[in-house]
């Protein structure tokens, strides 16, 4: 009987004992801090509890998913904390230690910043996350010393980066602000080698040049940034964030939607849509007009212009009216067959925001009514958008021959005469530049760039 009592007390004790530990080991672990539910969108406020909880009991794979969550909604501070205890229970981890270190950037704290980023060099790189790698993290870091006014620490930054085009271009934009425009130009002119056409370092290096003196290299360059592209990106943080913020609400709804409309079937589309907008409510959201946007568009294509009205009307209500929704109230009465009201409404976008598609929708309609005049002047406005599209794109051939229609249509068109004469002159042909260019004065005196223009042909 002894040996019984004494069997359960030692049973007694070991069971205290590990209740103990394991309230102890609870105790110690840290919750995760939320938003205040009363500011945050309820769909996503349930999301980030279950995310909590996960955490809560989980371990960093868990704090990562939380943070990231976080980090989607731009909660910067909220996210920095889980990252840091991810950091904390997985010091080898690189998506956290990058997180960390980026949740600090975006709060202002530089310095700080900057010493987690160092923390990457020793640490592995993982694919999925752009800053974990040393290109990313050191242009990041560089990035950092140019906030806090350290011009000689971020070139040093910059320069162990090196045909990184970004870093490239920050180093050469420091060195031509330091008055060493030769050697800016020498990384001007490697990285055009690779990327013939960036805007970037087009506009860099017609600042070098301009710097050097060297004056009609200088305007050479300046034609060539008219016709240069957006092809080496500066900013990684909407790279970063942008997946983390479908991931959640109402977004990864409209993201579902997204990846179905490689299908072929406009009333299946329709109900999804329909699912998604129940979901949006009378949330005053980002994703209230992408959402009612796209359902419009479905209707367009289902041919009712009846439910386009009321889909319109409930962004009239939210106090959305842009040039894409005065367009589609436009296709709503063509569809109806009343084409008066269609004109009104594509002539105001005409007048807002221009397209090849909205001046070719107008000169169907004057087309339909025998008005030459009115059919003429939208096709030469086509003709003109298609020009200066190819014009930017630096393909002269095809925007001369579509700007040759342009003025053909449309004789009047100042606008037109301009990149007529802005082609010509690219093109050697000074004479018909000229001609082109007093063509466009005489139309519009006040056009400045003609001026200027003219002025350096007949110097």
């Amino acid at each position: 009987m002894i040996q019984i009592i004494r069997m359960l007390l030692i049973l007694l004790v070991v069971e205290t004992g590990y209740c103990g530990y394991l309230v102890a080991k609870r105790m110690s672990r840290p919750l995760p801090v939320l938003p205040n539910a009363e500011s945050t969108d309820s769909l996503i406020m349930e999301e980030y509890r279950e995310l909590a909880l996960e955490a809560e009991t989980g371990y960093a794979p868990e704090w990562i998913r939380l943070g990231q969550a976080f980090l989607g909604q731009g909660m910067y501070a909220y996210a920095e904390n889980c990252f840091a205890e991810a950091a904390r229970q997985d010091p080898e981890s690189a998506v956290a230690q990058s997180s960390y270190a980026f949740c600090l950037e975006r709060t202002g704290r530089m310095a700080d910043s900057t010493l987690e980023y160092e923390k990457l060099k020793d640490m592995k790189a993982d694919t999925s996350v752009p800053f974990t790698s040393p290109k990313h993290y050191l242009y990041a870091i560089g990035r950092n010393y140019l906030r806090q006014e350290k011009p000689d620490e971020a070139e040093q930054a910059f320069l162990q980066n090196t045909d990184f085009q970004p870093a490239d271009f920050q180093r050469a934009k420091l060195l031509l602000r330091s008055g060493r425009a030769e050697e800016a130009l020498l990384i001007v002119e490697r990285n055009l080698k690779e990327s013939p056409n960036s805007l970037y370092f087009g506009f860099l290096k017609y600042l070098t040049l301009e710097e050097l003196g060297r004056d009609f290299e200088a305007k050479q360059a300046a034609d060539q940034v008219e016709r240069a592209m957006y092809v080496v990106p500066l900013n990684f943080n909407t790279e970063f964030i942008m997946p983390y913020s479908k991931r959640l609400g109402v977004s990864r709804a409209i993201e579902g939607y997204n990846q179905m409309l490689d299908r072929d079937d406009m009333d299946h589309l329709a109900k999804k849509l329909d699912e998604v907008f129940e979901m949006v409510g009378d949330r005053r959201t980002p994703q209230v007009k992408a959402t009612v946007m796209r359902m419009i568009e479905v209707e367009f294509q289902r041919k009712n212009p009846d439910r386009m009205l009321l889909l319109l009307k409930k962004l009239n209500e939210f106090g959305i009216e842009e040039p894409d929704t005065i367009q589609f109230k436009g296709g709503v009465y063509i569809l109806k067959g009343d084409l008066k009201t269609a004109e009104e409404y594509l002539l105001r976008v005409a007048e807002m925001s221009p397209t090849i598609e909205i001046h070719e929708t107008l000169a169907n309609i004057y087309n339909e009514r025998n008005e030459t005049e009115k059919r003429d002047y939208h096709q030469g406005k086509m003709a003109l958008l298609a020009a200066m599209m190819s014009f930017r794109n630096d393909n002269l051939e095809v925007a001369e021959e579509a700007i040759q229609q342009s003025v053909d249509k449309n004789p009047n068109d100042a606008q037109a005469w301009f990149y007529f004469a802005e082609i010509k002159r690219l093109q050697k042909d000074r004479q018909v530049a000229r001609e082109a260019y007093e063509k466009c004065l005489k139309l519009n005196p006040n056009h400045g760039r003609a001026i200027d223009e003219l002025k350096l042909l007949t110097q």
